[in-house]
């Protein structure tokens, strides 16, 4: 699966991409959808519907918490998708599939098929959807990312090194989630209202390599520190910079939702900061047998080549 990133997807906040959004226009039809999202904690969302024969994307944004969505849009078929908008992780794309068709009723795991589903809009029904595949191959994400591109004219993802590693590529085992962990403070240096952030996040679950909750403390106005809970063990750790430099930053140029990436079912986790001119991406993979995180590679671009798509 694609790597899942928490971008900003918010069509409006990229002033150079708004006149590629549909406006309201002459409305002719109506999609309308339910959000089943992998986790308690429904984010705030965009949900697209790339019209398949012109690319045109129509969007619609989503409240934290909210699950359902309406979509006016012209006559036409449309492939819809979604993903979220805050910062953190995990990062998906979401998408109306022939898997949601096929999971309700799905008794022995024979649900492997997660092409875009194309739905049909030729008068002012509402033809309702159900956005449940969060799940994606890498092919069905990069299709889905080919989309975001050609609508917005731009090459946000040639700003990724090709040789950088995919969420994918480091598969973690299933958890069966219980009670949540008894974690033991002592020795650790976490201040009390850090220890209240760590909590609350051990409300939501786990959200990193199955089994780990991944969260973050304040350590100034423009940086986080990273803070991993082992739920098998209630061990809690901290990410530990190779320099301060290294510390999730706040203030990056633009993409700041990229400074933290993670996710449910991958190993792999990324840290993106700014160095001068530059921004620096430096992986983490979880070491399953060790209960630790280990340094992996750092890669390097420029902060323009970064900012490439958040400038639209």
């Amino acid at each position: 699966m694609r790597a899942m990133r928490y971008r900003y997807l918010a069509c409006l906040s990229i002033a150079a991409a708004a006149s590629l959004c549909a406006s309201a226009g002459a409305v002719a039809g109506t999609i309308e959808g339910v959000v089943a999202f992998p986790s308690q904690t429904v984010p705030s969302m965009t949900v697209y519907a790339s019209e398949l024969e012109t690319s045109r994307l129509y969007t619609v944004q989503l409240v934290r918490g909210q699950t359902t969505f309406t979509l006016d849009v012209p006559p036409g078929r449309y492939w819809v998708f979604m993903a979220p908008n805050e910062p953190g992780a995990p990062d998906i794309y979401g998408a109306y599939t022939r898997y949601s068709l096929c999971a309700p009723h799905d008794v022995d795991g024979q649900c492997t098929d997660h092409s875009l589903i194309p739905v049909t809009v030729a008068g002012k029904t509402a033809h309702v959807v159900t956005v449940d595949d969060w799940y994606l191959t890498d092919d069905i994400a990069g299709q889905i990312d080919r989309i975001r591109d050609a609508a917005a004219g731009n090459a946000r993802f040639a700003s990724e090194p090709l040789s950088a590693p995919r969420f994918s590529e480091y598969p973690s085992e299933a958890f069966d989630r219980t009670a949540a962990p008894r974690i033991d403070f002592t020795g650790s240096d976490l201040s009390e209202q850090d220890r209240d952030v760590v909590q609350q996040a051990l409300k939501v679950g786990p959200n990193f390599a199955g089994y780990v909750t991944v969260t973050a403390t304040s350590c100034g106005p423009i940086c986080g520190r990273i803070v991993l809970i082992d739920w098998r063990s209630g061990v809690i750790q901290e990410l530990a910079p190779q320099n301060p430099s290294e510390e999730m930053q706040r203030s990056l140029p633009c993409r700041t939702e990229e400074a933290l990436q993670f996710r449910l079912d991958s190993r792999l986790l990324s840290v993106t900061h700014a160095r001068g001119a530059s921004i620096v991406t430096r992986y983490y993979v979880w070491n399953q047998k060790g209960a630790a995180p280990i340094r992996g590679g750092v890669y390097q671009r420029s902060s323009q080549t970064f900012c490439a798509f958040a400038a639209g």
